[in-house]
């Protein structure tokens, strides 16, 4: 089996790119600072679980970002927004999604598509660190598509 992952492939010929100023972004999982992050009321389904987070990195185009999340004890509903990739880093989460249930503890790492509904149980409490892909289609695409759209509309096609 080939493995064609990111990881396993090195090209030489990677264009360099000449920033011209400091761009790597540093931040610890070890940080404290959390910011509240409530979850929506409607998806609450027993408990008071109390979210927070610290976001740690962005990509200059707001398609990828890294951060810390954490959770006290309960349930709810998560609908994921973006792409996320998570790393446990302390206690434990059992979610559910489609008839399957996995339960992640320190060490473990999931991944979860833009748009999936899961129902999450926190024990007691979780502390993940998260990385989100947001792909969102270029600006130009989305204008091209819609010109497209109101063309066939008005020259009568679906």
């Amino acid at each position: 089996m080939t493995d064609n992952s990111a990881l396993s492939m090195i090209d030489t010929n990677i264009p360099i790119k000449n920033f011209g100023k400091p761009v790597i972004q540093t931040g610890s999982t070890t940080r404290m600072d959390f910011g509240s992050t409530p979850l929506p009321t409607a998806w609450i389904k027993e408990g008071t679980p109390t979210a927070r987070s610290i976001p740690l990195a962005r990509a200059e185009d707001n398609n990828l970002s890294c951060g810390l999340w954490d959770c006290q004890a309960g349930k709810f509903t998560f609908i994921y927004a973006c792409d996320e990739i998570v790393h446990i880093l302390e206690g434990e989460v059992i979610i559910e999604e489609n008839g399957a249930t996995y339960t992640l503890k320190v060490g473990d790492v999931a991944f979860f598509p833009q748009g999936l509904e899961t129902v999450w149980t926190v024990p007691k409490y979780v502390k993940k660190f998260a990385i989100f892909r947001s792909v969102r289609e270029p600006f130009i695409d989305r204008v091209y598509l819609k010109l497209k759209n109101i063309v066939k509309k008005k020259l009568g096609k679906k």
